[in-house]
């Protein structure tokens, strides 16, 4: 009894992982082609948010929208801006198609990602998908 248990305990966990991976794939995916998720519920923020954020955005999916001041080296990085600041993005998930971007004049776009802390406490974002916004406002 004790092992049949012990081995649906470890079934459901790694169910629930993959179920995690799945549905976070299907919203990377929602995003990165009509502009909005399915399953969770990120929250849409400017970079004023994010740099006096006191931890409780911290490691939770956001949408933030902005033009694009500079691709880095090799697309592994953009630098977004808005009204209010400016914020790191780190590219190096995303898919090869974010990169038709760059040869637009400051494109805007928005960005879904997990918000980090690098050096210093700074913040980053860690991009999971990209969209444009003339195609999310159809």
């Amino acid at each position: 009894m004790k092992l049949f248990i012990a081995i649906f305990s470890v079934f459901m966990c790694f169910s629930c992982r993959s179920m995690q991976t799945l549905t976070d794939g299907f919203d990377t995916w929602s995003f990165a082609t009509t502009g909005g998720t399915v399953f969770g519920s990120p929250f849409q923020v400017t970079t004023k948010q994010l740099h006096f954020d006191t931890g409780e955005l911290f490691g939770k999916d956001i949408v933030l929208e902005g033009k694009v001041e500079y691709f880095g080296a090799a697309f592994t990085h953009l630098l977004l801006a808005d009204k209010e600041g400016k914020v790191l993005v780190v590219t190096t998930e995303l898919p090869e198609s974010y990169k038709e971007f760059k040869d637009e004049q400051n494109p805007k776009i928005r960005i879904l990602g997990r918000l980090e802390r690098g050096k210093k406490g700074l913040p980053y974002l860690m991009a999971r998908a990209v969209d444009t916004v003339e195609h999310s406002a159809r």
